[in-house]
């Protein structure tokens, strides 16, 4: 109860709803994570702002005046809520538990404090592979996300993309046709989205979810574009990129995946191949054919394998892909008295004793409480 309470005050303060001109403006990321730490502070949540004395609350903090009057907004968004329940969709506080985890420890401030989507929560946490790939690609590329999303389709693999025209919306529907399960998420227009016939089935049978950190009826802008992008990478446990240039929308995502280390990176190989893909082979993103592809055993194997092989080593820097992120995410789902032990995770990862120490302290603070790292 405190959490939605929490998620409603969170709605008011930072929200864009049907606003008059002279209404106030909603926090930004970093307003609103002051408000929450200087709560904090006073031993009180966001929820404290729907009491009657809120006014008596905020007196001391700079522009109380602005939040009051954002707070006022009480019938709005209770109107806005039924609204999008009609529609089928939930909206999600980052203080809930339901609020995948994996967002909060990737992009820690940087995370929006809503989630909006349709279609079950429970696969938000679950991981899966981000596809990404430009609108306007070769015909290698297409066949390429199509055996992709097949492959993950029949494994049960989680596939997690856009519903963009070209490469995403290719492999989404590859993946459902193949009876699997995907995650769409949007920058705009979720609205739009839910009454829309496509994937309607898979959403109504739960094998599709479509999510924002954007409100539902947000028109498209370039700035949540690329916000919306990182999404992508941060609810999954590795990406493949198909088909990018070296600008735009598809290629800033992979570089800042690449720089933050959210997840081991892919990029597709062989004929017909975009100078993005050449450049990310350069940068160190792992090779990956559509042999590969069709002719392993196991797509989720292939990816963890090429991850800890020394034979992806790239070849033009020399370097070792950081195996760090896969550390993590594995860790995740182990037993606590595994991930509790530093002899046990060096035992499970097959890696020696320092380094386990070393990435059991590096993971403070991330993903494993503090409590499970003493031995």
């Amino acid at each position: 109860m405190q959490s939605r309470l929490i998620t409603k005050a969170t709605l008011l303060l930072s929200a864009r709803l049907n606003d008059p001109r002279d209404a106030p403006r909603p926090l930004s990321l970093s307003e609103y994570h002051h408000l929450a730490q200087w709560l904090d502070g006073l031993g009180l949540t966001l929820a404290a702002l729907l009491r009657a004395d809120a006014k008596a609350v905020l007196r001391p903090y700079p522009g109380a005046d602005r939040i009051l009057r954002l707070l006022q907004r009480v019938a709005d968004v209770e109107s806005m809520l039924d609204h999008w329940v009609q529609l089928g969709i939930w909206v999600l506080g980052e203080r809930e538990p339901q609020f995948p985890a994996r967002l909060r420890q990737r992009f820690k401030t940087a995370c929006l404090p809503l989630l909006f989507g349709a279609g079950p929560m429970d696969a938000l946490d679950q991981g899966g592979l981000c596809v990404v790939g430009s609108r306007d690609s070769p015909e290698e590329s297409h066949v390429f996300a199509q055996a992709v999303g097949a492959r993950a389709g029949r494994e049960g693999l989680i596939v997690i993309s856009s519903e963009m025209r070209g490469i995403d919306r290719e492999v989404i529907s590859a993946t459902l046709a193949s009876g699997g399960r995907v995650i769409c998420v949007f920058s705009d227009s979720l609205e739009k989205a839910v009454a829309s016939r496509r994937y309607r089935d898979a959403l109504a049978t739960g094998r599709a979810s479509r999510v924002t950190p954007f409100t539902p009826d947000a028109r498209f802008a370039v700035a949540n574009a690329m916000r919306a992008s990182r999404y992508q990478y941060g609810l999954s446990d590795a990406a493949i990129v198909v088909e990018t240039r070296q600008t735009g929308g598809i290629w800033l995502g992979a570089d800042e995946n690449r720089r933050q280390r959210w997840v081991p990176a892919f990029v597709r190989t062989g004929a017909n191949l975009a100078s993005g893909n050449s450049a990310l082979l350069h940068l160190g993103a792992l090779p990956i054919t559509l042999q590969d592809i069709e002719q392993s055993p196991s797509l989720s194997q292939l990816l963890v394998e090429r991850v800890i092989s020394p034979s992806t080593r790239n070849s033009a820097r020399g370097e070792r892909p950081d195996l760090y992120s896969v550390f993590l995410s594995e860790l995740a789902l182990l037993d606590e008295a595994i991930a509790s032990s530093e002899e046990l995770v060096a035992r499970y990862f097959g890696i020696e004793l320092l380094q386990a120490r070393t990435w059991l302290a590096r993971a403070q603070g991330g993903i494993v409480p503090a409590s499970q790292l003493k031995s």
